[in-house]
């Protein structure tokens, strides 16, 4: 894993990024019959929470909630952030006004986004997820305290895990790596929907399950559709994910993560990459993340 660990923090960081940045200009807009990547591109808060995420750990060597909290803010009070959704941003405003980290943000049913998943990534190159679960509820409560939001997230990590540890078998979808110790969730239900319908289209999953900004819904499509990387382009299925409509930034940049991950930075496409303009900060965020996760090894 070390040889090729700053490849696939690379590919994460950065086919995320792309993700988001193709995704961002559909968003809230009629699904498009096909995508352009020659749109504008725009990071939005999917790429920016993930990189402050990533800085916390960076300073702390380690996973630790009050400074990923402080980073946030830190990015916050900078203007950094862009398209916050309302959980994060109350959160962020929480924050800034004295609250700690635990008590900031939305809880119940207005919690439930994708805001905790999203941002989620840069943990699974520091611990054992099952082992670490407790610390991982306490990095989306700082934002979304609610448990389809934190069984998203964890799903994210549990993807990426299966990923990073070679445990996605060959003749697996990649969900059958996360749906056996996950919680009973809507979350978990649609996972299951897909896991037992493999031979749906992404725009088929999103029909039946849904597409939108809720985490029941865009975490298990991103996944779903992150899991056709190894028959299916990188490009083809950010495609077909965007091309469902819905919360477009999201599922793309999700996606785009978990696919980055598997393929390496070295495999995203090289006419993608160079067109991100942020592609040199990113990479140096990752070089710094890969010497910490190297020094917990």
């Amino acid at each position: 894993m070390q040889d090729t660990l700053f490849d696939r923090i690379k590919g994460c960081l950065i086919g995320g990024a792309i993700g988001d940045a193709v995704g961002s200009f559909y968003e809230n807009r009629a699904a498009p019959a096909v995508v352009d990547f020659d749109i504008p591109w725009q990071l939005t808060d999917d790429t920016q929470l993930t990189l402050a995420t990533a800085e916390a750990i960076i300073a702390s060597h380690g996973v630790v909630p009050e400074q990923i909290a402080l980073k946030l803010l830190e990015w916050y009070n900078r203007g950094k952030l862009t398209g916050l959704g309302a959980s994060t941003l109350k959160a962020l405003r929480d924050l800034q006004a004295g609250a700690h980290w635990a008590l900031a943000g939305r809880s119940g049913e207005y919690a439930a986004g994708n805001g905790a998943a999203m941002r989620i990534a840069p943990l699974a190159f520091f611990m054992l997820v099952d082992n670490d679960r407790r610390t991982i509820q306490d990095v989306c409560n700082i934002t979304h305290k609610n448990d389809e939001a934190y069984t998203a997230a964890l799903s994210v990590l549990l993807a990426l895990d299966a990923i990073l540890r070679n445990h996605w078998a060959e003749e697996d979808m990649l969900i059958q790596a996360v749906t056996p110790t996950i919680s009973d969730t809507r979350v978990k239900d649609n996972l299951m929907i897909l896991q037992n319908n493999p031979r749906y289209s992404i725009q088929e999953a999103a029909a039946r399950i849904g597409c939108s900004g809720h985490a029941a819904e865009s975490v298990p499509l991103a996944l779903f559709a992150a899991g056709k990387v190894r028959r299916e382009t990188y490009t083809a299925v950010l495609s077909d994910i965007i091309r469902c409509g819905g919360d477009t930034d999201t599922t793309a940049s999700i996606a785009g993560q978990v696919m980055g991950t598997y393929l390496g930075y070295g495999g995203l496409p090289v006419e993608l990459v160079g067109r991100l303009g942020e592609v040199n900060e990113i990479v140096r965020v990752s070089e710094q993340l890969c010497e910490v996760s190297r020094s917990k090894a």
